[in-house]
């Protein structure tokens, strides 16, 4: 049987139900209330809970909300946030390659 320590204070319980990758952070003091966050079962998700973790295993406060311990609403903005960066990437990448098209057909005289 494998020897059993104490988890750390920053743990949290972490589930994958259908598509979806749940964590469950505990409340903090006497009547602190826990909440979970739905992510999705994917590498990404599994990155960003990755990444959650990391920042909790630093963190100076695990209440809600900061850093270490997102709500739902955190999530969706980020995601939102990073939907549009990607979109506004391809935009200038197709801007930049429409540029290069047009000055090889000027260079050619077309």
């Amino acid at each position: 049987m494998p020897e059993s320590y104490p988890l750390p204070s920053y743990a949290v319980s972490l589930w994958i139900a259908g598509d979806d990758l749940w964590l469950a952070f505990p409340g903090q003091g006497p009547e602190g209330r826990g909440h979970s966050v739905r992510l999705p079962a994917s590498v990404g998700g599994l990155q960003a809970a990755i990444k959650i973790l990391r920042a909790r295993e630093t963190a100076e406060d695990l209440r809600i909300a900061q850093r270490g311990t997102p709500t739902q609403y955190d999530l969706e903005r980020i995601a939102e946030y990073m939907l549009k960066s990607d979109h506004a990437a391809k935009q200038a990448e197709r801007r930049e390659a429409k540029a290069a098209a047009a000055a090889e057909l000027a260079e050619l005289g077309l």
